[in-house]
């Protein structure tokens, strides 16, 4: 008989687990009882970072980190199966960090301040991202780049005054040529795609939410972009069009470039659009069918501008947004220690005003108005049933969306999709279970993966043979759940109002008896068990146990 070969060790915050074969780091360490974040466990959020401190991760598990953090010791536990023993630490935050100076500040309007800055390090970006920007007292807001990297030396962003806002009047009133800020990024895919230069572009933004249009705009001319481009810019008043003689200028000097400037109160001046720019923009443009489209600015408008737009034709992969939400950062480094810093959507986007309340503080998205000619095109739920068999046969299938589902019975998954929508197309009051919010509330979520979701539902529709139109009604409907699925961190879930906890561990002790979800074995009736307050997975005694090494 061969020797039995030692699990290896991991060593985090002064315990040790031991990790076995078939285990990843995060896996063992959950299954030991760690309180570690973790949101997909494939690999796709980045929430589960952490450092290296000893021992080999494998390039796996360093796949899609930045190399200036992989050469920090930078890993997903959730892609590391360990072959030797490794010490562990989670991410510090100065490492997230880079140091900037300011190296222009000018104001573009009463309310408006372009500040250029110069970082001590290179930073490698796509015009149209965002940076985390955070002053010496620690808060930070997130700010797009106006900046396009071959023909800019310095970041540009454009900062709009707030009231109470913290962050953006210590830059308009204090922040100074040569003082220095801290910058963490660039994120986000709100970025021009080279390539098919005779496409047309749509670019819809409100207020600064020109910044990252701009440098988008820029981005595509400088690349030879050849197709129609429309800019529509809009504010309340004409005095928020900021940059209107500069984009005046440069579309008399490309005549593919036409820009609509756009004012929603009372006077509109001469040569100005009348009405918000996405309702300019949506009555200039009914069909958009083979368009690429950018939306940015406030969250309202661009999940509206994005649903209507889609309606229009818009592909799924074709659409780029950015919504400028409001959101605390000084609120979750106090409470996570920036702990999930670093991933692809680090944080809430555009926070700017101390009294912005938490996300999952917004009221929920409500019930869309019934659809009974959706319903009837659906076979009155028997066509949506099938479709929803082929749906999730690939959600469990597909290596993206597959891990948000461990240890869930498709079959029950299907059901209570069943009753959801049909709850929303007919009104019927045959759904009770949770709402999204609550549903997905720890399940960290990209725009991306939402898109990716829909792109699959879409396809299962097709293979049904649903017509197009439905097709595009349904995928509405469910579009206007995304600000209640769509985050960047874990929310707490919401039950009367109160923030329930379910992060660590519970015991009980079982009255039917059930498996382990970790070793498989068999639990009897009337065994103590740990299981996860947040996923429900169980675990036996023996692997409930610390086994110190």
């Amino acid at each position: 008989m061969g020797e039995n070969r030692r699990m290896p060790a991991i060593i985090y915050e002064g315990r040790t687990y031991q990790c076995r074969d078939s285990e990843t780091v995060l896996d063992a360490l959950i299954r030991q009882g760690a309180e570690v974040p973790f949101s997909c466990r494939n690999g796709v959020c980045h929430v589960c970072m952490m450092r290296s401190v000893s021992g080999e991760v494998g390039e796996r598990a360093t796949a899609g980190i930045k190399p200036s953090l992989q050469a920090l010791g930078y890993f997903l536990p959730c892609r590391c199966r360990p072959g030797e023993d490794l010490e562990l630490a989670p991410p510090r935050p100065d490492d997230l960090y880079v140091s900037a100076m300011v190296a222009g500040k000018e104001m573009l309007s009463r309310s408006v301040c372009r500040l250029l800055l110069e970082p001590a390090t290179v930073l490698s970006y796509r015009a149209g991202q965002f940076v985390n920007l955070r002053n010496p007292r620690g808060v930070a807001r997130s700010y797009s780049l106006a900046s396009v990297p071959e023909t800019d030396y310095f970041l540009e962003l454009h900062v709009a005054r707030r009231e109470n806002g913290v962050l953006s009047n210590w830059i308009a009133d204090e922040l100074s040529e040569g003082d220095e800020v801290e910058l963490h990024g660039p994120s986000g895919d709100n970025f021009y795609e080279p390539g098919d230069l005779d496409r047309p572009l749509l670019l819809v933004g409100a207020g600064t939410g020109l910044a990252p249009l701009w440098g988008i705009l820029r981005d595509a001319l400088s690349q030879g972009h050849t197709g129609p481009i429309h800019v529509y810019h809009g504010s309340r008043q004409a005095a928020g069009l900021y940059l209107q003689d500069a984009l005046t200028a440069l579309a008399a000097e490309h005549a593919n470039l036409h820009y609509h400037p756009c004012v929603s109160g009372a006077r509109v001046p001469r040569g100005m659009r009348r009405g918000r720019a996405d309702a300019v923009a949506r009555a200039d443009h009914a069909q958009l069918e083979g368009w690429r489209v950018h939306v940015a600015g406030d969250p309202a408008m661009v999940e509206s501008a994005a649903r209507d737009f889609r309606g229009a034709g818009v592909a799924e992969g074709d659409i780029r947004v950015d919504p400028f939400e409001l959101t605390d950062l000084r609120a979750r480094e106090r409470s996570t220690g920036e702990r999930s810093a670093g991933h692809a959507e680090p944080y809430g986007r555009r926070a700017e005003d101390d009294s912005a309340t938490a996300p999952w503080r917004r009221p929920e998205v409500a019930f869309p108005p019934p659809d009974p000619e959706l319903w009837a095109a659906l076979g009155e739920g028997t066509l949506m049933h099938e479709i929803l068999r082929t749906f999730y046969a690939r959600v469990y299938a597909d290596p993206l969306l597959s891990p948000f589902f461990r240890n869930v019975t498709k079959q029950r998954l299907i059901e209570k999709q069943y009753s959801f929508l049909k709850r929303a197309f007919t009104g019927e009051l045959c759904y009770f279970g949770d709402r999204p919010r609550n549903a997905h509330h720890w399940m960290v979520i990209s725009d991306e993966l939402f898109d990716h979701r829909l792109d699959l539902l879409a396809q299962a529709a097709r293979d049904h043979g649903l017509e197009e139109r439905w097709i595009r009604r349904w995928e509405a409907a469910e579009e206007i759940y995304r600000p209640d699925v769509v985050k960047t961190q874990a929310w707490p879930r919401v039950v009367d109002g109160e923030e329930m906890t379910l992060e660590g561990f519970g015991e009980m002790t079982l009255e039917v008896g059930s498996l382990c979800d970790s070793c498989e074995a068999g639990i009897d009736a009337g065994e103590q068990v740990r299981y996860h307050l947040r996923t429900g997975e169980t675990y036996c005694a023996g692997c409930s146990a610390l086994e110190a090494r």
